[in-house]
């Protein structure tokens, strides 16, 4: 005779045994057969939110290194760059990875809940909830963050909330620098990806990986962002999707390019600032690759002892 519970079970003679610990499998069945909110055991949760914060590491470790892989040119150091984090910074950031989790958990559990309007199955991929459905998600997210990242500029609100990410303003450290903001503007910059799945679906069929696309290609670029590669999707005619380099700017220059991933809705407002190469560059300000701190920070720190 068996008696079980939720993690231990007993046999007849008493002997406890402890169940193994879920596979991803197993928890990827449990979401796809009633959605995240079928993960209620609590080695569920934490085998959970442990792959989120993993995924988040795998992000973070690509952003970070895939110029070296692709040899990819730099984006020279011309704002001042952050050298040392403060304990503000350490627990924005923790913040900001903590909250990932039930955030990736809502979009999760929406993402099954409208079955009406967002396919799970691979055999209705088709060219409108794919490609069509990815760019509109990109399109409909910029235009509301364009107009959040202005807000946060606006005087009286810029000291509260977004004033802390422009510390930085040379941004080197790719994701982790990305989410070291203040924790309202993490929030709101992160369910707007939610809010934009939302209208998106109203209009067009999404597919569910498509909404994981989303997801993942956005939180790549972001990453990108805040690094110094010099990375350029190019589009017909001239246009251009994505370009680091405006994001770099907006860091020297906070009053311009409010957009994440593209300038589209910056050029429709008047707010876009193109990305000068002539403008001065500070050989001491450059970036020391085996340390990534300023070449000066050496000097600098010798003084101060």
């Amino acid at each position: 005779m068996l008696f079980s519970t939720t993690n231990n079970s007993w046999t007849s003679k008493g002997a406890m045994t402890t169940d193994p610990p879920p596979s991803f499998s197993e928890c990827w069945e449990k979401v796809l057969s009633h959605g995240p909110s079928a993960l209620i055991e609590p080695r569920d949760q934490i085998f959970f939110i442990a792959l989120l914060l993993l995924a988040f590491e795998l992000l973070d470790f690509i952003s970070k290194n895939c110029g070296k892989w692709w040899s990819l040119k730099q984006i020279p150091v011309r704002g001042k760059h952050l050298d040392d984090f403060i304990l503000t910074d350490f627990v924005f950031i923790g913040i900001s990875k903590a909250g990932t989790a039930p955030f990736v958990y809502w979009y999760l559990q929406f993402c099954y809940a409208d079955f009406e309007r967002l396919d799970w199955k691979m055999s209705t991929l088709s060219f409108s909830n794919t490609i069509l459905a990815l760019a509109a998600l990109f399109v409909v997210y910029d235009f509301f963050y364009t107009i959040l990242h202005w807000f946060l500029h606006i005087k009286s609100v810029y000291g509260w909330i977004h004033k802390h990410h422009h510390v930085q303003k040379a941004p080197s450290r790719a994701n982790v620098d990305a989410v070291n903001v203040h924790p309202i503007e993490f929030v709101l910059g992160e369910y707007n990806h939610l809010f934009a799945l939302y209208l998106v679906t109203r209009v067009i069929n999404v597919h569910f990986v498509t909404a994981f696309l989303f997801l993942a290609i956005g939180g790549f670029l972001a990453g990108i962002n805040h690094t110094r590669y010099d990375v350029v999707i190019p589009f017909f005619f001239g246009w251009t999707i994505y370009d680091s380099k405006v994001h770099d700017v907006h860091h020297r220059i906070p009053q311009s390019n409010y957009g994440q991933y593209s300038m589209l809705w910056d050029h429709i407002f008047g707010t876009f600032r193109p990305y000068n190469p002539n403008d001065r560059i500070n050989a001491e300000s450059q970036l020391d690759p085996s340390t990534g701190k300023t070449i000066g920070y050496n000097r600098k720190s010798k003084k101060e002892l």
